[in-house]
């Protein structure tokens, strides 16, 4: 019998519904921001670190910097409107995806 591959590591930055973090956490290793309060940079960045993807929401500048500081990270999906948290170029050039869901 094989050993499972490690599940991917998500982070998730604001509080969300529970039945959400439930049903994230069937599929990932998810670290949420249960406080709801916004992180500071460095907060972020520590948090970040090892984590193949996060859920943001407006708030959290995903740039070069952070890219650069946080290699594993494959994914950004924005709960916001607008997207300019994201800088699309350094995004695209460390092949990170960025996607954006509008809050209605």
């Amino acid at each position: 019998m094989t050993d499972p591959l490690p599940r991917p590591r998500i982070l998730v930055t604001r509080a969300i519904f529970p039945e959400v973090a439930q049903r994230l956490s069937e599929y990932f290793d998810v670290e949420s921001n249960t406080d709801d309060a916004p992180w500071n940079r460095e907060e972020l960045l520590r948090r970040l670190h090892g984590k193949n993807g996060a859920l943001t929401f407006g708030l959290e500048r995903i740039d070069a910097d952070l890219l650069t500081q946080c290699p594993t990270l494959m994914v950004c999906a924005n709960m916001t409107v607008g997207y300019n948290n994201f800088d699309l170029t350094a995004m695209t050039a460390a092949g990170v995806l960025g996607t954006n869901a509008p809050m209605c």
